[in-house]
């Protein structure tokens, strides 16, 4: 996991911006520089609520992100990596973070994200979401966000004779995240195949206890998102846990 110094870091860089250095502070500087830093607004938020939950100061963090609408202004900044200064002296409360919740907000904000990425200055080159590839280089840079240990294309165990790759493993927590983008080729029938093969053989996977599926559905391929995920969710047992998720749906 993240840690606190390492947001505050993260943070400072935002003050390399040559137009930040040369002490004109517009009210945004451009989108790549916006959607970084809301980002980095939204994890140290995420990592603050659950380590400094019931804190002051984590609802005074809050409050300045909400009432900055947006605008990524360098006062809100500075109050911003002040805060986290200041917590960085105070012992952080014991709490288990709740790592599903925080798959959980990746996988419902990837399409948000994805389209954001589009948005980029003078039409500078970026990533558009074209294959199942690039579902897995987008996604592997927001888990870097929360998880230290990401490790993508990891084998998984013999099953039927064949050996595969998983698409991430994050060791440390037992959790394993597959992906799959819909398309003309591969709808509910092909993908519900698919998955289940996989969870036959992430269930023998000893460093795996929880398997999540997304299926990404920017062109609505998938007809039917929630009679997939039913289906596939009842792979679950009391040992291993499947959670599947169609989005957008």
């Amino acid at each position: 996991m993240i840690t606190l110094r390492e947001l505050i870091e993260e943070g400072k860089i935002f003050f390399q911006d040559p137009v930040l250095a040369s002490g004109r502070f517009p009210t945004w500087i451009n989108e790549k520089w916006k959607t970084d830093f809301s980002i980095w607004e939204m994890s140290s938020l995420s990592f603050l609520q659950q380590e400094y939950k019931g804190n002051p100061l984590v609802t005074k963090y809050s409050k300045i992100i909400d009432e900055d609408h947006g605008n990524c202004l360098i006062k809100t900044l500075n109050s911003l990596i002040g805060i986290l200064s200041a917590l960085e002296n105070i012992q952080p409360k014991v709490a288990n973070i709740d790592f599903d919740l925080i798959i959980r907000n990746i996988i419902e904000h990837f399409h948000t994200c994805a389209n954001q990425l589009k948005q980029r200055h003078e039409g500078r080159d970026t990533l558009i979401i074209k294959d199942e590839y690039d579902v897995q280089d987008l996604l592997h840079a927001l888990l870097k966000l929360h998880f230290s240990d990401v490790r993508p294309e990891e084998w998984t165990p013999s099953y039927a004779g064949n050996s595969n790759r998983m698409d991430f493993l994050l060791k440390d927590e037992k959790i394993a995240i597959e992906v799959k983008m819909a398309s003309k080729k591969l709808k509910d029938k092909e993908i519900g195949n698919q998955l289940i093969v996989d969870i036959a053989k992430y269930k023998q996977h000893s460093d795996v206890k929880a398997l999540y599926c997304f299926i990404y559905n920017p062109d609505g391929y998938v007809n039917n998102p929630a009679g997939l995920e039913n289906d596939l969710n009842k792979q679950s047992t009391s040992a291993f846990k499947v959670k599947v998720f169609v989005r957008p749906n």
